[in-house]
């Protein structure tokens, strides 16, 4: 599930970049950050995902509309690019291979008291102060 998500916001995004007109491109933009949010809230992130909807999705892309209704935009003459298609492509599909390829880390059991955390802390900060 996460995965289709995860290809749905790509596309998404590249509709968003190749659109001609500012509104249809904004709306795929805002799909796109939706997406993401859903997907941080599959992920476990609850909080990233609920930032990631409001702030981006909604604050953000108002922001983008109101500079564009303001300012306007004309986009250049598109040209189509094999290569740049080939090379975004290459690197896309390898940003969604590579996490399954990486080895699973294990989480430490037991996290450090506060008192050694500040100790490690302070003993580094001396060993600095030597320094100078």
């Amino acid at each position: 599930m996460s995965v289709l998500i995860l290809v749905i916001a790509i596309i998404l995004a590249v509709m968003s970049l190749t659109q001609k007109n500012t509104v249809p491109a904004v709306i795929s933009f805002v799909m796109m950050m939706f997406l993401l949010g859903i997907y941080y809230i599959f992920m476990g992130e609850k909080l990233l995902g609920l930032f990631q909807i409001f702030v981006y999705t909604g604050g953000i892309v108002v922001l983008t509309l109101f500079g564009v209704t303001v300012i306007g935009a004309k986009f250049p003459k598109f040209e189509i690019r094999p290569w740049a298609v080939a090379v975004v492509s290459i690197v896309m599909i390898g940003f969604l291979i590579i996490p399954f390829l990486l080895p699973e880390t294990e989480a430490p059991s037991k996290a450090i008291p506060l008192k050694d955390q500040v100790k490690i802390f302070t003993d580094f900060m001396l060993s600095l102060q030597f320094l100078w």
